[in-house]
């Protein structure tokens, strides 16, 4: 009896657990402490955004536009689908947010390598088999849909780089600091 109620409870945290990917993708709102969908809410860009030649992203940081970021804090990427010769504008706007995911992404820190040389040790960073503690990035890709600008895709946002057991997703009001008055999520019945 005690092993069928374990089976019991086993199998429908399983299928709890299964179901929870079923539902919409949520982000944390600090200011309430709840967990909210973020599909089918609205980013408004503020003002234009030049993406490089050659390139077809920019970054935003701490409220700034940059051509890379520091990984260890949370940052966005403004994505186009066409890279150009040429530099080119991501005009103000609003872009439906029309589908979102979850990924990650793993740095894998390598150990010390010991080299022994005249009786003396040196210590250099690299190599190792890659067993080491790695480091994550939880992402949140939310695609990006405007009839005027087709060649927008998405905006994805990281939360920071961090040990696997501390990494987490950005919280809505990380990703905001990150865009800082260059662009704002609203729900769509605030626009």
């Amino acid at each position: 009896m005690r092993y069928m109620r374990w089976i019991i409870i086993t199998t429908l945290f399983s299928f709890g657990w299964l179901l929870s990917g079923c539902g919409p993708m949520t982000i944390k709102d600090t200011t309430t402490q709840s967990y909210i969908p973020i599909q089918g809410w609205v980013l408004v860009l503020q003002r234009d955004v030049v993406i490089s030649p050659g390139r077809a992203r920019v970054f935003f940081q701490g409220g700034r536009l940059l051509s890379a970021v520091n990984e260890y804090e949370p940052h966005c990427q403004l994505m186009v689908r066409d890279i150009s010769e040429q530099p080119q504008t991501v005009h103000a706007g609003r872009f439906t947010i029309d589908r979102v995911f979850g990924n990650s992404g793993e740095i894998v820190h390598s150990d010390y390598i010991r080299l022994a040389s005249a009786g003396a040790t040196v210590i250099a960073d690299g190599g190792g088999d890659g067993d080491a503690d790695g480091r994550l990035i939880y992402f949140y890709f939310l695609g990006l849909h405007a009839d005027e600008q087709p060649n927008v895709t998405y905006l994805v946002c990281g939360g920071a780089l961090e040990m696997a057991a501390f990494a987490r997703y950005p919280t809505l009001q990380d990703i905001q600091a990150a865009l800082g008055d260059y662009a704002t999520l609203i729900l769509p019945e605030e626009g």
